[in-house]
């Protein structure tokens, strides 16, 4: 009985001391974030490569946060830091780790993911309300990181890639790039449509659709496919009347999916479907032309579809 009663209170204090070090840390790294990026990003990039090498995760997540919260405050003035460049290439390697969905790596995996989107943020932003443009690894250098993300989802999916990138074991062996690298990219793209200002919109838009929709028409990786056709749909969902110009190439798009497409791709095809449905005017008179066509589809799929969550989205629309 003494042993049981002793016992419990430890376990209680020990956990409590945990969550204590992490809120700690967590607004240590914030308070980091706020410096200035030439006293922050080096010791940054530096630990960072540190923690990716050892696997730190801890250390991984707080310099993440560290990162996140200068770009969320200095935007453009720490994206331009020569070091950024760095730092990105170890996002992508740890993005490349093998991972469990709430696992400790996939959350740090999260934390890469809206790092890069939120650089894809930072880049958007008017480059006169800062005064440090145009320096190496900023967009204007050619260092864009939303083409890099663009062209790293839509590239070939065969396209090897070294295995020590994977393993931290230097070796020329290569092995193909995961699949799930390639849902990262997706959610970097959807992430910066949910955070990206007003300002940066159109110049996203006019980056990442047209890219996108042409890929969807030639890609053969169905998985990918969908996830291009899923970064659509937040596109639609989050940007609204900024994707007119696109509207019915969107649209075309959506109903080859619901027509053709895997389960996943249908799912999305439907998603996409009913924002473009959902939107203003200026966007349902751009794809009048298509509605016929589309409630069409998605009766047939509401009503006969084995899929019942597909049914469920489609009779919703």
């Amino acid at each position: 009985m003494h042993t049981v009663e002793i016992s419990m209170p430890s376990v209680r204090i020990v956990t409590f001391c945990e969550f204590e070090f992490n809120d700690v840390r967590k607004l240590a790294a914030e308070l980091c974030g706020r410096l200035h990026p030439k006293v922050l990003i080096p010791v940054v990039s530096s630990q960072l490569e540190i923690a990716t090498g050892s696997r730190d995760i801890l250390k991984i997540k707080a310099c993440l946060f560290s990162v996140c919260t200068s770009l969320v405050v200095r935007g453009r003035e720490s994206l331009s830091h020569p070091l950024m460049l760095k730092i990105r290439k170890t996002l992508e390697t740890m993005l490349l780790w093998p991972s469990v969905d709430g696992d400790e790596v996939s959350k740090a995996q999260h934390g890469c993911i809206d790092s890069l989107a939120l650089m894809i943020c930072a880049e958007l932003q008017d480059p006169e309300s800062f005064s440090i443009v145009g320096k190496k690894g900023d967009a204007s250098s050619g260092n864009s990181v939303l083409t890099c993300v663009i062209n790293k989802l839509i590239q070939d999916n065969h396209q090897p890639v070294l295995s020590s990138n994977l393993d931290d074991v230097k070796c020329s062996s290569e092995v193909p790039v995961p699949l799930s690298f390639y849902m990262c990219m997706a959610n970097v793209l959807i992430s910066a449509c949910q955070k990206i200002l007003d300002s940066g919109k159109k110049p996203f838009v006019r980056k990442t659709l047209p890219c996108l929709i042409h890929s969807v028409k030639v890609m053969t990786n169905s998985e990918i496919r969908a996830a291009c056709i899923q970064v659509l749909f937040s596109s639609v969902y989050h940007l609204k009347s900024t994707v007119l110009p696109y509207s019915a190439d969107l649209l075309e798009v959506s109903l080859k999916a619901l027509r053709k497409g895997s389960e996943k791709e249908r799912m999305a095809g439907a998603k996409l479907l009913g924002s473009l449905m959902a939107s203003d005017d200026a966007i349902l008179e751009t794809i009048s032309g298509g509605l016929v066509e589309a409630r069409s589809i998605l009766s047939s799929i509401s009503s006969t579809d084995p899929s019942v969550e597909l049914r469920q989205v489609c009779g919703n629309n």
